[in-house]
């Protein structure tokens, strides 16, 4: 393949090249596989005397039509913006991105920076201004194709309704199993569960009463786990599926590009089957059962869709998945403390313990929290050439040897397996098929390793650049903050952990850790002392980092 960069060439440095290689669930996958993919990008790089070997990022079975959840892509991206790749290769424009927003946007951003992505298919260069009305073009066709499918997928479902026909998420939610033939039928031992928690409720008991009797009784829920939230059983009560009837469109795709799920507000018509399979519950103790949920929603002023209106108190966002557990892993959310009524103070939990008390952590009050990344960058912005020293010795590549010796054995596993694969690949029958499978999906899988290890290199080699980019978002910080959001902490640390009210510190560098420590080595240390109604505290903040 011939490659017509338009990126220019420098005489002092070799331009870092990487590719993207997608395979999606749909008739792309028939095409190439991952790892012919892989093998043909690495060879085209490294055979080009002008280039450097930037890495080959991947996504395995995910959608092209948003950028959302393909993680290997947006590790690229990141990457790109760091200053980490000048050249990207992809296949096709759709194999890139199918949503045009999604595609132009990232287009006209990394133009900007220099960084040059070339279509090979289409024989596209991003860096070429005129040819954005190619790639609008190419990318409204994938669009259209992406929208066709999706028009398909509804028509379905829309004639599905009228038949009818309807599927039980029977994996997910208790009562109810299919049997050989396909038909939906009471599962005794867990319809007995559904059963008390109805008659529990029509006793009067509330969800987190009843949340309470379970545990208490070690029954467990659909997962087999002893742990019941208020908001499941909540939904357990409203779920009409246990008096035998079906309600579509509940839920629905906003965008087939996004795949946004919203809730319905009567946006999209509903539908009802009604009977249309065996019921757990009887229709009488299931109408005073939604009697009684309406009337307690009525009394506790809880905002219910039936009265048109759903008005959720404000969330506050400022946060959202920037706070780690230490304990359980799980996000920190901000919860808002009301009082007669009336919102009181807003405090930051682990979300594990959003409606009982699962996790051992501490809530921590979200105005303090404020004020400590404040804090912590005052003190870093006052030691930037210690912070520098930091930076370099703790991003040293100590796994440098054991990578490079684990990718080499890598190699061996993958010729071995070729050779294996070559000298039974012209046999068909039904065991030499399967036994091919076996040796495509081993291939696949030690490739998939391999590239991961040979990113890690590239990424742990740019340490100059790391540290650089670093100490420019701190510099860029203003020395005197008045506004919180001035801080660009998002920037700067990449994830904040909250070991109690004791204890709270930051990691600069790599998020990703097998587990946070509870007695971590900080570094660039402070304090703060505050006080809640009498009592005072005394917070201890640092940072670690992360290579």
């Amino acid at each position: 393949m011939e490659i017509k960069s338009l990126h220019k060439v420098y005489s002092n440095r070799k331009l870092k090249v990487a590719a993207y290689a997608r395979i999606s669930n749909d008739k792309e996958s028939l095409e190439t596989s991952l790892e012919e993919q892989v093998d043909s990008y690495t060879r085209i790089i490294v055979s080009n005397p002008q280039w450097e070997f930037a890495g080959i990022y991947y996504d395995d079975g995910i959608s092209g039509t948003s950028t959302t959840f393909r993680k290997g892509f947006l590790n690229m991206i990141e990457n790109a913006r760091a200053g980490l790749i000048d050249i990207i290769l992809v296949k096709s424009i759709s194999r890139f991105a199918r949503n045009i927003i999604d595609l132009l946007t990232l287009v006209r951003e990394l133009r900007k920076k220099g960084i040059e992505i070339y279509f090979e298919s289409q024989n596209i260069s991003s860096l070429d201004t005129k040819c954005d009305q190619m790639i609008t073009m190419y990318a409204e066709f994938a669009e259209e194709e992406a929208l066709s499918v999706s028009e398909n997928v509804r028509w379905r479902v829309k004639k599905n309704m009228f038949d009818g026909k309807y599927y039980l998420p029977v994996n997910q939610m208790l009562g109810y199993r299919y049997d050989e033939k396909g038909k939906i039928i009471i599962y005794e031992p867990e319809a007995k569960i559904i059963r008390k928690i109805y008659s529990l409720c029509l006793e009067g008991k509330g969800c987190i009463e009843i949340s309470k009797y379970l545990v208490s009784n070690q029954i467990p829920n659909r997962k087999g786990n002893v742990s019941w939230a208020t908001s499941t059983i909540r939904q357990l009560l409203r779920n009409e599926k246990y008096v035998g009837d079906y309600l579509y469109h509940k839920s629905y795709i906003e965008d087939p590009l996004t795949h946004k799920c919203k809730i319905n507000h009567g946006e999209v018509e509903q539908y009802i089957v009604k009977n249309g399979h065996p019921a757990i519950i009887d229709r009488e103790d299931w109408d005073k059962v939604q009697e009684l949920l309406t009337l307690k929603a009525q009394k506790f002023n809880v905002h219910t869709y039936e009265k048109g209106n759903y008005n959720l108190e404000k969330q506050d966002t400022t946060f959202t998945g920037f706070i780690k557990c230490p304990y359980c892993g799980k996000n920190y959310i901000t919860k808002l403390n009301h009082y007669n009524g009336e919102a009181s103070n807003r405090h930051l939990m682990c979300s594990s313990n959003r409606y009982t008390k699962s996790c051992k952590s501490e809530n921590y009050p979200f105005e303090v929290f404020k004020k400590i990344i404040l804090k912590q960058i005052k003190i870093l912005k006052g030691n930037v050439d210690l912070f520098k020293e930091a930076l370099y010795e703790d991003f040293q590549d100590a796994n440098k040897e054991s990578r490079e010796s684990e990718i080499k054995a890598l190699d061996k596993q993958i010729s071995e397996l070729r050779d294996e694969f070559s000298k039974i690949e012209h046999l068909f029958d039904d065991f030499y098929i399967d036994m091919k499978k076996g040796l495509v999906d081993k291939i696949g899988e030690l490739t998939k390793k391999k590239v991961c290890l040979q990113n890690e290199s590239i990424t742990a080699g740019s340490i100059d650049m790391k540290v650089a980019n670093i100490i420019k978002t701190l510099k860029n910080i203003p020395n005197e903050i008045n506004d919180f959001k001035e801080s660009n902490f998002k920037e700067l640390f990449s994830k904040a952990i909250i070991v109690n009210k004791k204890l709270v510190y930051f990691i600069i560098g790599n998020p990703e850790m097998d587990k946070y420590p509870i007695k971590p080595n900080l570094r660039f240390k402070g304090n703060i002392r505050y006080t809640i109604r009498i009592t005072e505290f005394n917070t201890n903040f640092g940072i670690i980092i992360n290579r």
